[in-house]
């Protein structure tokens, strides 16, 4: 059985990955959402990184996960479904 903190690195993970894979289809397309891209992709690399560090409290993650969302217009709703997964775990964490 795994804890919430393991079910929120792996929803995140998810995102992250998600997010990788939109990001490089943009870069090789040339496409304008690149950089919004780019900036979600990291923001989730980070996010990440501090969950497996760390146990940032969970409204923390929230908020955060919560502003990522508003990234997620245009070609980048495609990660928005993944978002929202990690946005429940979190919330339940």
């Amino acid at each position: 059985m795994s804890t919430p903190q393991e079910d929120l690195v792996r929803a995140v993970s998810a995102a992250r990955d998600q997010a990788k894979k939109l990001l490089t289809a943009l870069e090789q397309q040339g496409q304008p959402e690149t950089s919004r891209s780019s900036a979600l992709y990291l923001a989730l690399v980070s996010l990440r990184k501090r969950l497996m560090k760390e146990a940032p409290a969970p409204a923390a993650v929230v908020t955060e996960l919560e502003q990522l969302l508003t990234l997620c217009e245009g070609k980048l709703a495609r990660i928005k479904p993944e978002l929202e997964d990690a946005l429940r775990v979190a919330r339940g964490a």
